[in-house]
């Protein structure tokens, strides 16, 4: 069953977020078979509350590949170069809404 990767978060460098941050982390995502389902670096439009307006949101096959991509040990560089160029991060797995 797909799993959801869930990020929100405010980009207080966004030329850096798109000339490094996403180089890096696309090899990554396709390591661990994820798409990318939404991508909106500070366009989201706030429908209820005050979130952050940058969101991304990625498919996998299952939660174990959501983890193995969080915790990757070649990918933390790159985490912790979205937590300095980013603030307000917030980022949750998702199950896929089965039906009961």
């Amino acid at each position: 069953m797909s799993a959801y990767f869930i990020l929100t978060h405010t980009i207080t460098d966004l030329e850096r977020y798109q000339n490094e941050y996403v180089p890096l982390v696309l090899p990554f995502i396709a390591k661990y078979n994820g798409e990318i389902v939404v991508a909106s670096f500070d366009a989201a439009e706030p429908l209820q509350g005050s979130p952050e307006k940058g969101v991304v949101v990625l498919r996998f096959p299952s939660e174990e590949a959501v983890r193995g991509f969080v915790n990757d040990p070649e990918y933390q560089p790159a985490k912790e170069l979205r937590i300095t160029i980013t603030t307000n991060a917030n980022a949750v797995l998702a199950p896929e809404f089965q039906m009961p």
